[in-house]
């Protein structure tokens, strides 16, 4: 059974009560799994997929329809598993309204997150798909295979569109991957972990809180704190944080401790043992849970310990039956390249700042002193070298920056080396409030403009990104 634990806040105490009513005494909802999402056709080189995009009615709290806009009409979207050389070309027809949930507007700007993509189909913030198009965005995947996600990424309401659906798994594999013995097929479980606030009749409430909107009801995969009945054996899971705003503390409820295979980039050269796991907005993480020492009958938590009340327990695994266990957790998992300092050809400074209008509920944040501006160029690196970047937080709030583009390793962080779960490879790192990130990358294969921009989605929003071009 669930744990017992008070529940704050008017709009938790209904949804909690309606499932608890709805699900028989609180054993609440089996976990979503995401359908995978089938090539409509295939070349000897090339696999093609179509994903719309519409608004739906979807059943997130039993016996009450909310709705959603989202591909193919599900929260979250289909997941893409993509083959590394293999190109993808993804066709998207805008089915959404002229003015969508929320009040926002129906174009579309749809981003690969972490995706090593020509810049014309990267999806920048102001390269829109009007309601009623058709646009197809081609992805060579030659690239590490990682946790990769797509999502809309329109300029200024990227978080509405997002809050309300618009995210999905996009799983990039290889050859060498698949030797290494690790958990997979039923055993290999996508989890995005998101928080949202939902109004009495179900509807889901966004009020656009230019400091990170946050909810008080914590969905897995679209479900609200889901059960999942597993076996006694080991499951390696790609969790996604894809909250707008809240950071997460990924531990179990028993103490038991989980390795860490990799994080947005790839594997790490080796596992890593860890207690528990900091996830800020947009941060994947490649874990396998050994559930073999659990009797069958018993249950664990995975729990946020940055959580309290309705936000602290993320969802419940139940171990259910014995299966025999051939899998394993290899010593050595994939050789990593080290950047050195001493490739960089140049240092650049980025300052991430707000200002007390911003802090009060107006005014933007912004980069260097700088609002987004999608016509101005903020960095200039040349195709094919190695740039170091400093990030300099002047705020109290964390802001998670997120490069396309590239993927890159920390240097530092506060000047002390990153932990070995964030030693490789990265598109994501937390800069803490009035703290410093020194990243180190190489910007390979194509030339371009991109961005850089916070991952909380609302101070994305409200300007604080920057264009950068690869120049050849």
């Amino acid at each position: 059974m669930k744990s017992k634990r008070r529940i704050r806040g008017f709009l938790s105490i209904t949804v909690m009560a309606l499932l608890l009513a709805a699900c028989g005494g609180g054993d609440g909802q089996a976990l979503n799994i995401p359908p995978v999402l089938t090539p409509t056709s295939m070349t000897s080189t090339t696999d093609f997929y179509d994903l719309s995009l519409r608004e739906a009615d979807v059943e997130i709290i039993p016996a009450m329809l909310t709705r959603i806009m989202g591909f193919n009409g599900l929260t979250p979207g289909p997941t893409v598993r993509a083959r590394v050389g293999r190109q993808v070309v993804m066709s998207h027809f805008n089915g959404l309204p002229v003015t969508t949930l929320g009040g926002a507007p129906g174009d579309v700007a749809i981003h690969l997150h972490g995706g090593h993509v020509p810049s014309s189909e990267d999806g920048f913030p102001t390269d829109k798909v009007a309601p009623n198009a058709n646009r197809s965005y081609t992805y060579p995947n030659n690239q590490l295979p990682a946790t990769l996600w797509y999502h809309d990424h329109l300029m200024g309401y990227t978080g509405p569109h997002v809050w309300f659906g618009m995210a999905g798994f996009y799983i990039l594999t290889d050859d060498y991957e698949d030797s290494l013995g690790l958990p997979n097929g039923a055993y290999e479980v996508p989890l995005v972990i998101q928080d949202r606030n939902f109004d009495s009749t179900g509807k889901l409430v966004y009020t656009g809180n230019r400091n990170g909107e946050t909810g008080n009801t914590i969905l897995v995969n679209g479900t609200i704190e889901p059960y999942f009945k597993v076996a006694s054996r080991k499951y390696r899971f790609r969790v996604l944080n894809g909250s707008n705003a809240r950071k997460y503390q990924i531990a179990l409820s028993n103490g038991q401790p989980f390795h860490v295979l990799g994080m947005e980039g790839g594997l790490l050269p080796a596992p890593v043992k860890v207690n528990y796991l900091v996830l800020a907005s947009a941060e994947r993480a490649d874990i396998v849970v050994d559930f073999s020492s659990l009797p069958v009958g018993s249950s664990v938590e995975l729990q946020n310990s940055l959580g309290s009340g309705s936000t602290a327990n993320i969802m419940r695994f139940d171990v259910d039956r014995v299966e025999t266990d051939t899998s394993q957790i290899p010593s050595s998992l994939r050789p990593l390249e080290k950047l050195s300092a001493s490739q960089a050809v140049r240092t650049r400074s980025f300052t991430f700042s707000g200002c007390m209008m911003c802090m009060m509920g107006g005014g933007p944040w912004v980069i260097n002193g700088k609002p987004f501006d999608p016509n101005r160029v903020d960095a200039n690196p040349k195709l094919g070298t190695v740039e170091i970047w400093e990030f300099r937080n002047m705020s109290m709030m964390d802001h998670p920056a997120h490069l396309h583009q590239t993927m890159f390793q920390i240097l530092n962080i506060n000047g002390n080396l990153p932990p070995p779960t964030h030693a490789g490879w990265k598109d994501t790192v937390n800069v803490p409030a009035m703290g410093t990130v020194r990243i180190i990358m190489r910007f390979a294969d194509y030339a371009g403009k991109y961005v850089l921009h916070c991952h909380v989605l609302e101070h994305e929003d409200n300007a604080m990104m920057a264009r950068f071009d690869v120049v050849p």
